[in-house]
């Protein structure tokens, strides 16, 4: 553990507490209790142990308890480890129809954080008992127009505001887009699209799928069945970049006048494990300091880049930065590259924030070496 070697305060009460872990953005600025937190870094082999925050040094050093020994850390990189892996599987079934306007028998939906389910929702209305066991929704009323079922479920995916993943999912978006379940702003990840990219089998049913991992070798067509067999297939798998269903494209970019193409951020969900991997390329990037060019600054970059995000991030420890992904009053500077995110930029202005660009922050690497 990183032993503090600086003189620090510890808390001495809960108000005091409450009000430095608010200023530091630990806990939510309306929060009035402190809910577990946890580490999860190299001390701990990067897996996940309970921890308290027990004082501070500044606001760039607060100081951990972590399985009784002291540790300093930087609080930004604390409210990372504070993050989970979070999404929401869903599934349904329509009367053995692929045309949406056939309407919806049946709809599950399980909201699953580090691959554990937290809360769920069925709903269905059995007509006849015998016909309903044997799936693909018969035996089922008619659900797509029952105003009832269709609030709890706006409801249920409004609580836990996380991606929402399934197998077929053009399948299932359609479905319930056309019926008024969802709208256009409803970012729904395909756990088939994904896995084809890593996984070759000769066909990608959730059957064949289930079979290919040994979980087992039949499939219900039962909605909440299948969204708890497809959580199975998700804890071996655990795709590390979920890819939005919306921006699928088969169309390959070709370079103009061979000239190279800067590499377009995804709007992808990204996995626990892919995560973790980035997490202890920082944590190694601290440990192998270039240059102290930017002087502990804290960056954020924003828009398309000619490397993927991660490397910027390195680049920039390696040279003395401290890199976060979200702005806030504690933010020194903004690197953007091509198509910036708009709300990062006009953030940033109302903070008086300086804004850089992505040529201007290779000059300024490049004049350090």
């Amino acid at each position: 553990m990183i032993y503090p070697k600086r003189a620090w305060k510890e808390f001495t009460s809960l108000d005091e507490k409450l009000t430095i872990l608010r200023k530091l953005e630990i806990i939510s600025p309306k929060s009035t209790e402190i809910k577990k937190l946890h580490y999860k870094g190299y001390y701990t082999n990067y897996s996940t142990v309970e921890c308290d925050v027990i004082g501070y040094a500044d606001d760039n050093e607060i100081i951990l308890n972590v399985n009784g020994q002291l540790h300093s850390i930087h609080p930004d990189y604390f409210v990372e480890m504070q993050k989970h892996d979070r999404f929401i599987i869903v599934d349904i079934e329509t009367p053995m129809s692929f045309s949406p306007a056939s309407g919806i028998q049946e709809v599950a939906a399980i909201f699953v954080e580090d691959y554990k389910i937290i809360d769920s929702l069925h709903l269905k209305i059995i007509k006849d008992k015998n016909l309903a066991t044997k799936g693909y929704g018969q035996g089922l009323l008619p659900i797509e127009e029952n105003e009832e079922f269709k609030n709890k479920f706006k409801t249920f995916i409004k609580k836990y505001k996380c991606p929402l993943i399934a197998h077929n999912a053009s399948f299932d978006r359609s479905f319930l887009k056309y019926w008024g379940w969802i709208d256009e702003k409803t970012k729904f990840y395909c756990s088939m699209n994904n896995i084809k990219t890593r996984y070759k089998i000769k066909n990608y049913k959730l059957v064949t799928i289930l079979e290919y991992f040994n979980i087992k070798n039949t499939q219900s067509h039962e909605a909440m069945k299948d969204v708890l067999d497809l959580l199975e297939v998700l804890k071996i798998t655990k795709v590390d970049k979920w890819t939005l269903l919306s921006n699928a494209s088969s169309q390959k970019e070709i370079p103009p006048d061979n000239k190279p193409i800067k590499k377009k951020t995804p709007n992808y969900y990204i996995s626990k494990q892919q995560k973790e991997n980035d997490k202890k390329r920082l944590d190694l990037a601290k440990e192998n300091i270039v240059s102290n060019v930017f002087n502990n600054k804290k960056l954020v970059f924003t828009g398309d880049m000619m490397k993927d995000r991660i490397d910027m991030m390195e680049l920039a420890i390696k040279h003395g930065a401290i890199t976060t992904t979200s702005i806030s009053g504690k933010t020194d500077l903004i690197i953007a590259g091509d198509n910036p995110g708009k709300s990062k930029l006009s953030k940033a202005k109302k903070l008086n924030i300086d804004i850089i660009s992505e040529s201007d922050f290779w000059n300024i690497i490049n004049n350090s070496n």
